[in-house]
Order: structure tokens, then C-alpha cells, then sequence
């Protein structure tokens, strides 16, 4: 079971290019970053902007992927990473033209509660 999360918030470039992001994403980096060293899954999400708590604001990206790692949490979350980048600099992993890649953020989680029901 996955203890530990990379979650990726991105945009496309334009809206001209969102069909491209899309396909590139989910049908090409997915498979990509999934076939990585400690990376186990992989699920993506379209944030709903119109939703959102008073108060509190909501991310300038448009979408979320989440990425379920395994193992040691610190240990997998740096092999994920280390494995990323080097996937990006072999070109195992490819950066589509259509990702805004100025507006990515990318942030580690660790589960620190099993899952309420």
C-alpha cells in the first residue's frame, strides 16, 4: 500500500493547447512517470475552480495529478524524485510543449493517519 504521495499541479501552455496537454498527460506521462523506481500509481483531476471554501484561496492550476509512492517514506519520496529527474534527463520522460511548465508546482505528502471511512 502507498504510504506517500507526489502531488503535481499543472496547466496547459494556452487554451489551444489543452486537448494536447490532456492527451500528452494522461495517455503518454502517466505511463511515464508510473513505470519510474517507487512510483506504484497514478490518478489525475481537473480542479473545479467554482468550488471552494470562504476565505480560503484556490490554486491558479487547473489540474492535479497524484502520484501513489512506495516504501520508506523519506527513502521513496527521494527515489521518486531522483528518478524523475533522471527519467527527464535521459528522455525516458518527456515535458510536452503543451504543459505551462512556469505554473508547475509539485509538493510531497507522508501518511501520517490511516484512511477514515
Amino acid at each position: 500500500m502507498p504510504n506517500s504521495l507526489m502531488l503535481v499541479f499543472s496547466n496547459p501552455s494556452s487554451a489551444e493547447q489543452e486537448a494536447e496537454y490532456n492527451d500528452w498527460y494522461t495517455n503518454k506521462h502517466l505511463a511515464d512517470v508510473v513505470a519510474l523506481p517507487g512510483i506504484v500509481g497514478a490518478t489525475r483531476y481537473k480542479l473545479e475552480k467554482a468550488v471552494g471554501l470562504e476565505g480560503i484561496p484556490v490554486s491558479a492550476n487547473s489540474y492535479l495529478a497524484i502520484y501513489e509512492i512506495e516504501g520508506d517514506t523519506l527513502e521513496a519520496m527521494e527515489t521518486a524524485k531522483q528518478a524523475l529527474a533522471d527519467g527527464l534527463a535521459k528522455g525516458t520522460v518527456d515535458v510536452s510543449p503543451a504543459l505551462d511548465a512556469s505554473a508547475l508546482q509539485t509538493d510531497f505528502a507522508r501518511q501520517i493517519t490511516g484512511r477514515v471511512v
